[in-house]
């Protein structure tokens, strides 16, 4: 074979086509090995995820609980165990008193599963997370009112649950609250001698909350309201109902005064 009769120029061409298609080649075998690597080292199997964060969580590493939990839901959103982290991001707020993300999380759990066998508690949480945030009876009682709200849907819901007994309790302190805030409203229009308003606010109570501790309380200042605005019949029927329902009122002998007066 003649070499000299092959161009110089030809030639150069073709080793260096040979070179860059093996070079093109080498670098596709580095990138997926590198994107091999990356991904085995990123990825976590989702048990694995989960029972870490799970032990931060219990080892109260609450940040790193939290980051892991979240981590988890991204990465795998429709496994078993994302289920479960959405749970425990609400029990990882709830620890470190943030109520208002907890309540989200318990919220969101219950809603989207409620054949779930962790769906009670995570309704109790979510009555739980609105408890904590209850005020005095002169403040506002948004929170009472949506504690309220959650311990009923699960009475109602799941009545032989765990969580039931403990709800029902808790349901009993909440509508008393918000009684004594009707009746701290009230007494505060009759004080300022407005008696209408009084009336109405009093009337609620027997209506709103028939089986709290603020019911004889409550006909004994009717009676009292219909006095100072001059309806003594219906006032005598307020006294009446009290003396009739309530024999161990600390208000019965005023009642039975009233009524002797008339």
């Amino acid at each position: 074979m003649n070499f000299h009769k092959i161009p110089v120029s030809k030639g150069i061409q073709t080793h260096g086509l040979w070179l860059k298609g093996v070079f093109f080649a080498l670098l596709a075998v580095v990138l997926i090995g590198c994107a091999g690597q990356k991904e085995t080292m990123g990825q976590r199997d989702p048990k694995e995820l989960y029972d870490a964060a799970v032990s931060a969580y219990v080892g109260e590493r609450y940040e790193e609980a939290e980051t892991a939990f979240k981590k988890l839901m991204e990465d795998y959103p429709l496994s078993r165990y994302s289920t479960e982290a959405q749970l425990m991001l609400g029990d990882v707020y709830y620890s470190t008193e943030k109520y208002d993300d907890a309540g989200s999380y318990y919220t969101n759990f219950a809603a989207l599963h409620p054949s779930h066998p962790k769906a009670p508690y995570a309704l109790f949480q979510k009555g739980m997370s609105h408890f904590k945030d209850v005020l005095s009876v002169d403040r506002d009682q948004t929170s009472t009112k949506k504690a309220l709200f959650a311990f009923e849907d699960l009475t109602a819901i799941y009545p032989d649950s765990a969580y039931t007994v403990k709800a029902r309790e808790l349901k009993v302190f909440l509508k008393n609250r918000l009684a004594e805030r009707e009746f701290y409203v009230a007494r505060f229009y009759y004080k300022s001698k407005n008696y209408k308003g009084a009336l109405g606010r009093f009337r609620d109570i027997l209506k709103n909350f028939p089986d709290t501790d603020f019911i004889d309380t409550s006909l004994y200042y009717i009676g009292e309201s219909y006095i100072k605005l001059g309806e003594k019949k219906l006032a005598e029927e307020a006294y009446s109902t009290l003396i009739s329902n309530f024999p161990n009122s600390p208000f019965l002998q005023g009642a039975k005064d009233r009524l002797k007066e008339s």
